[in-house]
């Protein structure tokens, strides 16, 4: 797996992930330490949606995305990128606290990162019943656009 853009805290974190302490005689799994792989790729949405004003503009929405681990555990992104459409407004945002959205997404971690990657495509997803939708299919469509795997920098 080849990983781009990530910065260095991202590669000590992996490194240590892979070889733990000696003094360590277990190593927890990611999910238990509440990691998903489709975290990385949220920081670059994070990165995108904060640097790319045209982006936000061409999505000018907002998304709640229930990611579900395969243990069960789940974790839940919100991405608003509505708020910076009115002048003055607070930028873009992407995290976890609660806010109003226009979209639910719920989809598997691994479902997520294969259409992340090119591998699924959203509309395919959703079909296959992989992604779950609520509130409008129309702008629930302009997700591909902050997913789309060639300007993702993130090697998956």
């Amino acid at each position: 797996m080849f990983l781009q853009g990530i910065g260095g805290a991202g590669v000590v974190g992996l490194y240590r992930l892979g070889f733990p302490s000696k003094s360590s005689t277990t190593s927890p799994s990611i999910n238990s330490m509440g990691a998903f792989k489709s975290d990385l790729v949220f920081e670059e949405i994070k990165d995108r949606i904060t640097t790319e004003k045209d982006l936000v503009k061409k999505v000018a929405t907002s998304f709640s995305i229930n990611i579900a681990g395969d243990d069960g555990s789940s974790k839940k992104w919100i991405i608003d990128a509505q708020m910076f459409i009115v002048p003055q407004s607070e930028p873009p945002y992407v995290g976890h606290d609660e806010k109003p959205v226009e979209v639910e997404i719920n989809i598997k971690d691994s479902d997520f990162m294969n259409i992340a990657a090119g591998k699924l495509k959203p509309d395919q997803a959703f079909m296959q019943g992989k992604m779950k939708l609520k509130g409008n299919i129309a702008k629930a469509m302009k997700l591909r656009s902050i997913l789309d795997p060639k300007m993702l920098k993130a090697k998956i």
